[in-house]
């Protein structure tokens, strides 16, 4: 199976540990023939992506059957909706080739992180196929001190694979690029020479606009080689 033909599900039972981040930047431009699909979120702003309700899991389930490769980024206002759907669905957790659970270093969130792995196993998920992804990291900290109560709970239970490299780093671009419909890839596609526009453009605001517009560029090139690295990590 290759990398792009596989169908993802992002979860945590956590709002702000960058679900849909994971979704959009790390996963769907290395998965270009993957369709994404957002379960009851506010995120979704990219015409790309298909926004469903939780409720709707009979049909989601129905469509992913049709696709080769899907990228399913779980709200988390509707996760424990759709953990329970996937019991009365017997056997559709069998459907994902991964559960990707983000997990940020705020103790709260490390703690639902615990019970979202906890629940997947309960469904029958195996330890396999269930990844925790570190996010919003500090640049030059100690992963393993930070994350330790989900690294010491993933060896002492055996029910996730965690691995310190699969850490993405804090970086100003995801906050300039949130709610937008640009990713990190087409951000990094765009082939204009920005310092020549600077240089014509007659407007300050415009001067202005060029100039951040390169400087964001520029912060993506880090996040992009971030990015490359955690991908090759996580997904199998």
């Amino acid at each position: 199976m290759k990398k792009h033909d596989l169908k993802i599900a992002v979860v945590n039972f956590s709002g702000n540990v960058g679900k849909s981040t994971i979704a959009r930047h790390l996963l769907s431009p290395r998965m270009p023939e993957a369709v994404v699909v957002a379960v009851e979120t506010i995120n979704a702003d990219s015409a790309s992506v298909v926004t469903v309700k939780g409720g709707d899991f009979g049909r989601l389930q129905e469509d992913l059957m049709l696709e080769d490769a899907a990228i399913i980024d779980v709200g988390a206002s509707n996760i424990e909706q759709f953990m329970s759907l996937m019991r009365m669905y017997r056997g559709s957790q069998d459907d994902f080739d991964l559960f990707i659970v983000p997990c940020v270093p705020v103790p709260k969130q490390q703690k639902d992180t615990v019970e979202c792995v906890n629940a997947l196993a309960e469904l029958g998920v195996p330890a396999k196929k269930i990844v925790v992804v570190f996010n919003m990291v500090e640049p030059n900290t100690n992963i393993a001190e930070i994350f330790e109560p989900v690294l010491r709970f993933a060896e002492a239970e055996g029910k996730c694979q965690v691995d310190v490299r699969a850490a993405i780093y804090k970086n100003e671009v995801f906050t300039r690029l949130r709610g937008s419909t640009e990713t990190i890839q087409s951000l990094l596609d765009d082939p204009t020479d920005f310092k020549a526009e600077i240089k014509k453009a007659t407007a300050p605001e415009e001067r202005l606009a060029f100039a951040e517009r390169l400087s964001t560029q520029r912060l993506a090139q880090g996040v992009q080689e971030n990015l490359n690295s955690v991908f090759e990590v996580v997904v199998p």
